[in-house]
């Protein structure tokens, strides 16, 4: 399926830019229509009707939460809010969102985007469904996410950054410390690695080892090493080779 999709940023540089990245995923993604302003995006949305829009938080009118509020639930559609303030971050996800991105887009976080939306179109049958099947799926999959973390706060001095879980490629326990690795660096929090296994979607993340627990689709293949034990190779930028602990073997080797 394809998502009808709208942008909406009241800067034309940004709505070429999103337009551009959005390029290479034309077998998801179906632009239809540009918005320059919340009052133009709430009429556009009545009009075409979108599964998604990449909506701007803060817009010269009205703010990207004020257009949802006045579009409604019936017809509000999937949201990727765009945002050059990370401090909207928190209220986004409180929103039907399936991310937020911070400007500058980068293409390694959009691709991250790209994938969840995949994974929702995935939870289809692979015919087009109709818009109200698109919305009530959606819903059904924040419903179930609800349980579990969706993003993690990493204290920086005086400032409190929140890491979206499904950016992290694995966590690794050293000490009394856990180190979250992303695409965009590492983070320390005091969260014991075995609390986080709790709080985690045991769908999304699976341990490996004492000390490491990892993104499962960040895993390109697993391996026996030199002396018969196990490791599993990731698809990060340094490809990271973890060792799989026997006890977690059988677990690793059902995925």
């Amino acid at each position: 399926m394809q998502y009808k999709t709208l942008i909406v940023d009241d800067e034309p540089l940004a709505r070429l830019r999103m337009a551009k990245l959005l390029e290479p995923y034309t077998d998801l993604i179906s632009v239809v229509g540009e918005a320059s302003c919340g009052e133009q995006a709430i009429t556009k949305i009545q009009e075409l009707q979108p599964d998604l829009v990449f909506l701007d938080i803060q817009m010269p009118d009205m703010s990207g939460f004020d257009v949802l509020n006045a579009v409604g639930d019936e017809m509000a559609p999937v949201v990727v809010f765009t945002t050059a303030f990370d401090e909207f971050a928190l209220r986004a996800y409180e929103e039907y969102t399936v991310d937020y991105l911070l400007k500058p887009i980068e293409e390694d976080r959009l691709h991250a985007t790209i994938e969840k939306l995949r994974k929702l179109a995935g939870a289809f049958s692979g015919e087009v469904e109709s818009r109200d099947e698109i919305m009530n799926s959606f819903r059904r999959l924040m419903d179930k996410k609800e349980q579990y973390l969706l993003r993690l706060q990493v204290k920086i001095g005086d400032r409190t950054l929140f890491i979206p879980v499904d950016t992290v490629y694995r966590f690794q326990s050293e000490d009394k410390y856990t180190t979250i690795y992303t695409a965009q660096g590492k983070y320390i929090i005091d969260t014991p690695l075995i609390e986080l296994e709790t709080r985690l979607d045991p769908n999304q993340f699976v341990r490996v080892h004492r000390a490491h627990l990892v993104a499962i689709d960040a895993i390109e293949e697993y391996q026996r090493t030199i002396g018969g034990r196990f490791c599993v190779k990731l698809k990060d930028k340094t490809n990271t080779v973890i060792p799989v602990s026997r006890n977690f073997v059988n677990r690793v080797r059902s995925l």
